[in-house]
């Protein structure tokens, strides 16, 4: 079914108000800045008055910049959320919120740059002995106030153009499934992500430690890299020379040792939380219901195992190392920096705020596709695992191009993500590389003036040692951050992969795997109440409609029918592997949904007609549904007719049978699976008609085997031969997800129905003569379904 999404065009109010709070606060840093010597402006932020200094309107600018950026952004977004929830309280509160700090910041804004304006051209205007400031922060004077009217309006504004949204917004269409993707998707966010190595808070704290020792050393390091330079150009001898090198090299020493703390305890807390996130998502996974399974590939799932937790490892650990550290490489430096020059620091803080909001952008921008990507992966992993795990299917008929198509088409999907994801890498690399190398040079440009006015004279500038720790430290400031940078876009990253796996892991199964009831008599009775299915898969095919039949305790049932009647779609509903859309599938008189299903499935066995065995020892496949002795074991074996072959290999029981049993003949798989079934010493047996596809030798070693295992028990078993058929205590033939006739095999041949033609037509191809019932029982390989089929087309005809 095709639904609606929108998106919003990029020329839009909110694009402006944003617009306009940036170029606010990037023009009133830059305006402070070059206004002035140094000693003017550190005399402006050390003796601050009101009409003789401008340092508070450069903070308000950096303020709006960050603040009123955010909220209206925010009021966009809660604005839109509310088109789709206009009732919810919270949204509206928000919405409203959002307004009012726009708004009375705004005012309040307008306010003080309004009075601080006119404070200044009264003294102007007024007081001969006002010292004019300089030209530029006058002009950054006049922007305030303007800027500060300017946002007023647009805050004012603001309610009006939001109710516009529904109008401008742009319309798409789009299916369930990638809506379904995209709201189960919302429940990842960062503080989710970081929150999944909450155990090892112990492990992550020790690296703390070593990382606040190996910051230290750090911001340390370039302090005394200055001194160097200053007891090389000013001391007579080497000892003061010899005593500072010294000094630096013991914190290089303990620099080292505690990095080395720190990467062994990040390291091992991320190995620890992509364990336990697999393993909480392996478990998430495999309880699911069947249903589940039949509309996500196995691929896919894989994928979400293994590359996208990978993803989310570094971001929860080894990222907030990095964060931490770099955080604290920063704020330390701007620190030591602001005691060696305020004036310096100030150019080098004017472009935080260019790189912080490019940075969120970015972020944002990078989120949605890393999930792409992420889902791209996981359709080229379940190409190819559907391809290498069926590679004789593929070798027999020639698939090798095709699998070979099919892998390369879904990569080409990943790269095309991986495409968009490395421009925008680069281009926000670039941005960010240059901003800090202008910064650099900018402040390589005004830290040489000031080295030049302190050779003129000392009381003035700073020293050339000084300007060698200053360059240093705006180095560190540099490289923190671009690393920062870096980092949050790789947390935006683990968020957009981790939205599949908390969606994964927050999914309850439709169909719980424990809790319930108990029998404390289970006698092996069945009955089906006017049951009524569709496949989850295939909503729109109904398979059985209103089938009611009772299984009395220790009977055997045959079900026959054509193909695709519902035969094997009613072993599905008894194994609890569907419920169905109406009715009631009881359990000596329980209804199953009500039985707690591990008390439930120790007492039901299935054998399909395909058995599954999984890549271990025969020992550990026999074994499978429960912790049995060797004991157990072999008796088991020896009943299902598999002792012998399997004592006949050279490791016996410890054989490895291979993936999916690959390893052994169809009628040894067959038995192992009876085994595995019998081991259980079940109540009732599920038989989806064994022999169908075995040769004469194997079918009467199966056969032997099922007829033991029947001994005892409620058997139902889909028939597909009439040996099988005359023995049962009642036949029921299902045709056409309907019970078209039920009885025992001579109730149904009295009758004269289709099963009667069934027999008819066994007994003209096959030529026999005599009493329909002898010839009957002397019939052993006889194919119901083939029969129903042809009947069913000739009563069509």
């Amino acid at each position: 079914m095709v639904k609606i999404r929108y998106t919003m065009p990029f020329w839009r109010f909110s694009t402006f108000a944003r617009f306009l709070v940036f170029l606010d606060g990037a023009l009133s840093l830059a305006l402070w800045v070059t206004g002035g010597h140094t000693a003017y402006m550190e005399s402006s932020v050390m003796h601050w008055t009101i009409l003789g200094s401008i340092f508070e309107l450069a903070c308000l600018g950096l303020f709006k910049m960050l603040f009123v950026f955010y909220a209206f952004t925010k009021m966009e977004d809660v604005s839109l959320a509310l088109l789709d929830f206009p009732f919810d309280a919270s949204l509206r509160s928000c919405k409203k919120s959002s307004h009012i700090f726009t708004i009375f910041f705004s005012l309040l804004s307008l306010a003080y740059t309004a009075t601080k304006g006119g404070l200044i051209l009264n003294a102007i205007l007024n007081d001969p002995k006002y010292e004019l400031m300089h030209v530029t922060y006058n002009v950054l004077v006049i922007s305030s106030v303007v800027f500060s009217f300017l946002e007023l309006i647009t805050a004012l504004t603001g309610p009006h153009f939001m109710r516009k949204l529904q109008l401008i917004r742009i319309e798409h269409t789009v299916n369930d499934e990638d809506e379904e993707k995209e709201k189960k998707g919302s429940s990842a966010n960062l503080g989710r992500v970081l929150a999944l190595a909450k155990p090892e808070v112990w492990l992550i704290s020790l690296g703390m430690v070593g990382l606040i020792g190996a910051s230290a050393s750090a911001m340390a390091a370039p302090l005394f890299f200055g001194r160097v330079v200053d007891e090389a150009v000013t001391s007579t001898s080497m000892a003061g020379v010899n005593k500072v090198v010294l000094i630096l090299f013991l914190i290089f020493l303990g620099g080292a040792i505690c990095s080395m703390i720190r990467s062994w305890c990040f390291t091992l807390a991320g190995t620890r939380v992509v364990c336990r996130l697999r393993n909480t998502l392996f478990a998430s996974i495999i309880r699911q219901e069947v249903a589940f399974f039949d509309t996500n590939r196995t691929g896919e799932l894989t994928s979400r195992l293994s590359s996208d937790t990978q993803v989310v490892q570094n971001a929860v650990t080894v990222n907030i190392s990095m964060l931490v550290r770099y955080s604290f490489q920063i704020l330390g430096s701007i620190a030591i920096m602001f005691s060696q020059s305020a004036a310096l620091t100030g150019v080098l803080l004017s472009v935080v705020p260019i790189i912080a909001i490019g940075a969120v952008q970015y972020g944002r921008y990078v989120q949605v596709i890393q999930k792409n990507f992420q889902d791209a992966l996981g359709d080229a992993g379940t190409a190819a695992e559907e391809a290498l795990s069926s590679i004789r299917t593929v070798r027999s008929f020639i698939g090798e191009p095709k699998a070979i198509q099919s892998y390369e088409k879904e990569i080409g999907k990943s790269y095309h993500y991986g495409k968009r994801i490395a421009a925008a890498n680069g281009v926000f690399n670039g941005i960010v590389g240059l901003v800090m190398q202008g910064a650099i040079a900018l402040v390589l440009w005004y830290g040489g003036k000031l080295v030049f006015l302190n050779n003129k004279d000392p009381t003035q500038g700073i020293t050339v040692g000084q300007l060698t720790s200053f360059m240093l430290y705006t180095l560190n400031v540099a490289m923190a951050f671009a690393f920062l940078s870096a980092l949050y876009g790789d947390f935006m990253k683990a968020v957009g992969a981790s939205e599949r796996i908390f969606m994964l892991m927050d999914r309850k199964p439709e169909i719980p795997e424990e809790g319930g009831q108990e029998i404390m008599d289970f006698t092996g009775e069945i009955s089906l109440e006017t049951v009524t299915f569709t496949y989850p898969s295939r909503p729109e095919t109904k398979i059985l409609q209103d089938v009611s039949f009772e299984v009395q305790p220790g009977q055997m049932v045959a079900l026959v029918g054509p193909s695709g009647g519902g035969k094997s779609t009613i072993v599905n509903l008894l194994e609890r592997f569907y419920f169905p859309d109406s009715g009631q599938v009881k359990f000596s008189g329980v209804d199953l949904a009500s039985l707690d299903p591990r008390w439930f499935r120790q007492r039901v066995s299935l054998v399909s007609q395909e058995p599954v065995l999984f890549a271990c020892s025969i020992r550990d496949n026999i074994s499978y549904g429960r912790n049995a002795t060797d004991d157990e074991i072999y008796e088991a074996a020896k009943m299902a007719n598999a002792h012998e072959f399997v004592t006949g290999f050279e490791e016996g029981y410890d054989t490895m049978v291979g993936e999916r049993g690959i390893m052994l003949s169809g009628g040894q798989k067959q038995r192992l699976a009876i085994a595995r079934a019998l081991i259980m010493d079940p109540t009732v047996l599920l038989l989806d008609e064994a022999t169908s596809a075995l040769d004469a030798e194997s079918e009467h070693l199966v056969q032997e085997a099922i007829d033991r295992a029947m001994v005892g028990r409620t058997v139902l078993v889909i028939a597909h031969r009439l040996s099988t058929v005359k023995h049962a205590s009642q036949v029921i033939v299902i045709k056409k997800g309907k019970i078209a006739e039920k009885g025992t095999h001579q109730e149904l041949l009295d009758k004269g129905g289709v099963y009667k033609k069934l027999v008819l037509r066994q007994l003209s191809t096959g030529g026999g003569g005599g009493g329909v019932a002898e010839t009957v029982s002397n019939e052993k390989n006889g194919n119901i379904d083939e029969e129903l089929d042809d009947i069913d087309e000739a009563d069509e005809d």
